[in-house]
């Protein structure tokens, strides 16, 4: 039995954006290491992610103001040496299993594909099950020659081509989101204030029904609905940050003002 590791050429370019993540960037560049090249898109990380990035030999470095989510994800897309492109997180990691099933995929894939394929998210060092984490899938491979990422500050995704063939990925990639619980509600709000300029800048408004009501809704439903019970604590504290991410974001649309 052949159990020697496929090396085949894989004709993808990985983008991520990056901004101080020090604790994570070497992780993920390590499950990077069978893709040709891999665009790192930094928006003034002031600790060590830059010289990390660059000791890895496929890691491409390159400086971009920061846009929002969306552009400054196509800022590496743009910068990219292939056309088909795979885009992930500093605190995401690609499996083994997962880099040969795009490599098996790519070897028949038309270009208006896209692929999709399962995350596995973990809070505080635990696979969460409920809180609308799990199932969770995401599109994350695709050729450039029909999609490119929106304009969107944050929850970006892809534009173009709508006959897109959506091909789902067995294996997942893996999440591994926050390192402690400060963290995970600095980013919170700090995704709610990016969301909350999104709103405003399509002239979206919140009414003060909604502004009251909706914190309490979205910890039911991520609590009790979508299970999140089922991950004791942590399950509670993700669901108390599913509703502080809609109260923030939508009082700062309301009032009409930003910290």
């Amino acid at each position: 039995m052949n159990t020697t590791p496929d090396r085949t050429p894989i004709p993808v370019s990985v983008v991520l954006i990056t901004r101080n993540e020090e604790h994570h960037i070497e992780a993920c560049l390590e499950s990077l290491r069978d893709f040709p090249e891999v665009i790192v898109v930094d928006n003034g990380s002031v600790d060590e992610t830059i010289s990390l990035a660059k000791a890895f030999s496929n890691a491409k470095v390159i400086s971009s103001e920061w846009k929002g989510y969306g552009p400054t994800r196509q800022v590496g897309v743009d910068a990219a040496q292939h056309d088909w492109v795979f885009w992930i997180d500093a605190d995401e990691r690609m499996s083994t299993e997962l880099v040969n099933e795009i490599r098996e995929s790519l070897a028949t894939a038309e270009t208006h594909c896209v692929f999709t394929l399962p995350r596995m998210n973990y809070f505080l060092g635990q696979h969460i099950r409920g809180c609308g984490w799990s199932p969770d899938r995401v599109t994350r491979l695709f050729h450039r020659a029909h999609s490119r990422f929106d304009e969107k500050i944050v929850h970006e995704g892809l534009a173009g081509n709508t006959q897109r063939k959506v091909i789902p990925l067995k294996n997942p990639l893996e999440h591994y989101s926050y390192r402690n619980v400060k963290q995970f509600f600095e980013k919170n709000l700090r995704y709610a204030m990016l969301a909350a300029d999104e709103r405003k800048r399509l002239q979206r408004k919140v009414s003060a029904f909604s502004l009251v009501l909706r914190p309490f809704w979205e910890f039911f439903n991520s609590f009790i609905l979508k299970r999140g019970f089922l991950d004791g604590l942590r399950g509670f504290v993700i669901s108390a940050g599913a509703a502080a991410y809609v109260f923030y974001r939508d009082s700062l649309v309301y009032f009409d003002r930003s910290e």
